[in-house]
C-alpha cells in the first residue's frame, strides 16, 4: 500500500502531476494560514514503511545512528536489492514469455525497468514478453532490433523495458541486457574498434584456401579439403568461416555427406556444396545434380538436411556412365580432368560455327582449357581459330605455310554456357580436326 497524499490530506497536498503522480507537498500561503502541507503519523508512516522494508528485505539490523554520505544503511540495503531481484519464472512457449510478478505489475513499468527471468524455452526467431498477463511487447536485441533465434537459449536472462522513439515504433519493448549463453545482438560496426555484425565479415561465399579433391579412380566416394571455407546462410547473409575441412562425399548416398536427393546423373554433373549446422557446429558436403542448370553459390534446393543454414558451392565435378567421379583433380575452382574430345571432324568452317561443350563441362563452367590441332595433305596452308563467340572475343588463331598438320592451346572464357565457337580451314584434303577439353573453372 502506499498513500495517495492529495487524497488522504485534501487540500493540504498538491495535486498529481506527471512529476509527482501521488501528489506533492505545498507551502502555506500565509504565516497563519493552515493550507500548506504538514507532517501527520499515516504520511510519515508511509515513507517510513518504505525504508524499513529496505532494511527488513536486505536482512540489515540498524545500528541505531543515523545514515550519513558513505555510511548508510539504507543506501546499502537498496543496493542489495537491486543484486538480488527475484528471479521469475518463464511461464509461456518459445517465442511468447511470460512470468508473474508477486506483487503483480499493474500496468506496463516505466522506461529502465528490469526483469530477471529463468527462461524455459529457447527461442526460434521473433518474440514477445507479457509480465502478468499485460500487453505483450516484443523482445530485442542490444542492436534494437527483433530476435532472430538463440538469444534466448534455457538459463537467466536480463530484460529491460525500453520506450523510445524508432524502437517497436516507440510502441515499448523488452531489450535483452544478459542472456547466458545466447547469441548477444549488436548494432552495425562504423568504426574499426566495434564488434561486427555476423553480416558484416568481409568473406566471398565460396572463398576457400587451399581447397582440393582428387579422384585417382572413376569412383562414387571423393575426399574435399580445405583450410579454411567461408559458407553463408544466403547471398549477403549471415557467414562462417569452416576451418580444416576434410569431408567425404558419398554420391550413393542421400543426404548430409550425400546428394540432396535422388540418384547421381549418368554421364552428367555434380555441383558438391559445403554446408553448416550453426547450432551444431557441424558441416558436411552435399551434392546436387548439376546436368541441366547453373547452380547457385548458396544451395538453392529444397532438401537440405535438417539443421544445415548455410553453405557454399565448393566443387563441380563430371560423372560417368555409372553415376561415378571421373578421374580428375580441383585446385581452388580450378578442375582439371583427362581430355575429352569436344570436336572431330573432316568438314572445314569457314566461318564462326558453335562448338556445345554439354559433354565435357558443367553449366557452372566460366572458363575452360585444353588444345586444339588440325591436319591435311602434304603442302597444305591451315588455319584454325577458336573463340568465345561469333565475334572473335577472346579468339585464339594459329596457321602453317605448307605443312601437313598444326596445333595450338586454348584458355578461354564462356560467354555463353558450354559453348565455344571455331574456323578450320585447308588448301589440300582431307583434313582432319580435333578440339579436345582438359580443364574448366567454375
Amino acid at each position: 500500500m502506499a498513500l495517495k497524499l492529495n487524497e488522504r490530506y485534501p487540500g493540504r497536498f498538491d495535486n498529481p502531476t506527471p512529476g509527482y503522480p501521488q501528489g506533492a507537498f505545498k507551502n502555506r500561503t500565509s504565516p497563519t494560514a493552515k493550507d500548506g502541507s504538514y507532517l501527520e503519523k499515516d504520511w510519515a508512516n508511509d515513507k517510513e514503511g518504505f525504508f524499513q522494508s529496505l532494511l527488513s528485505a536486505a536482512g540489515i539490523i540498524p545500528s541505531g545512528s543515523p545514515d550519513e554520505v558513505g555510511n548508510s544503511q539504507y543506501y546499502s540495503a537498496m543496493l542489495n536489492a537491486i543484486n538480488t531481484a527475484p528471479i521469475l519464472t518463464d511461464t509461456g512457449v518459445a517465442n511468447a514469455y511470460t512470468a508473474i510478478n508477486t506483487p503483480a505489475l499493474a500496468g506496463l513499468p516505466a522506461t529502465g525497468y528490469g526483469q530477471r527471468i529463468k527462461i524455459t524455452n529457447a527461442n526460434t526467431g521473433a518474440s514477445t514478453y507479457s509480465p502478468d498477463g499485460l500487453a505483450a511487447k516484443p523482445i530485442y536485441g542490444l542492436g534494437l532490433q527483433p530476435l532472430q533465434g538463440g538469444e534466448l537459449p534455457p538459463g537467466i536472462a536480463v530484460l529491460m523495458y525500453l520506450v523510445q522513439a524508432g524502437v517497436n515504433g516507440g510502441n515499448g519493448a523488452w531489450i535483452i541486457m544478459e542472456s547466458l549463453g545466447g547469441a548477444g545482438q549488436v548494432a552495425p560496426a562504423t568504426k574499426s574498434q566495434h564488434a561486427i555484425q555476423l553480416s558484416q565479415m568481409a568473406a566471398v561465399v565460396g572463398g576457400s584456401r587451399n581447397a582440393r579433391m582428387v579422384v585417382a579412380a572413376a569412383s562414387a566416394t571423393a575426399t574435399f579439403t580445405a583450410d579454411e571455407v567461408a559458407v553463408k546462410s544466403a547471398l549477403g547473409g549471415s557467414a562462417w568461416l569452416l576451418s580444416s575441412i576434410n569431408k567425404v562425399i558419398n554420391l550413393g548416398a542421400t543426404g548430409a555427406g550425400g546428394m540432396d536427393a535422388g540418384a547421381a546423373p549418368a554421364n552428367g554433373f555434380v555441383a558438391i556444396y559445403a554446408i553448416y549446422n550453426p547450432t551444431t557446429a557441424t558441416s558436411a558436403l552435399l551434392a546436387v545434380n548439376a546436368t541441366a542448370a547453373r547452380q547457385p553459390e548458396v544451395y538453392g534446393g529444397a532438401n537440405m538436411p535438417a539443421g544445415y543454414a548455410a553453405s557454399a558451392l565448393v566443387g563441380v565435378w563430371r560423372t560417368n556412365a555409372s553415376g561415378q567421379f571421373i578421374i580428375g583433380s580441383m585446385e581452388g575452382r580450378d578442375v582439371s580432368f583427362v581430355p575429352v574430345q569436344a570436336l572431330s571432324t573432316s568438314v572445314g568452317a569457314g566461318t564462326p560455327t558453335i562448338l556445345v561443350l554439354s559433354t565435357s563441362v558443367p553449366k557452372n563452367a566460366v572458363k575452360v582449357g585444353g588444345s586444339f590441332n588440325i591436319t591435311s595433305a602434304a603442302g597444305s596452308s591451315n588455319a584454325c581459330t577458336v573463340q568465345a563467340d561469333v565475334n572473335g572475343t577472346g579468339q585464339r588463331f594459329t596457321s602453317q605455310g605448307p605443312g601437313t598438320a598444326i596445333s595450338g592451346e586454348i584458355d578461354l572464357s564462356l560467354i555463353t554456357d558450354q559453348t565455344l565457337y571455331y574456323t578450320c580451314t585447308v588448301t589440300a584434303a582431307p583434313m582432319g580436326a580435333i578440339l579436345t577439353i582438359t580443364s574448366f573453372r567454375f
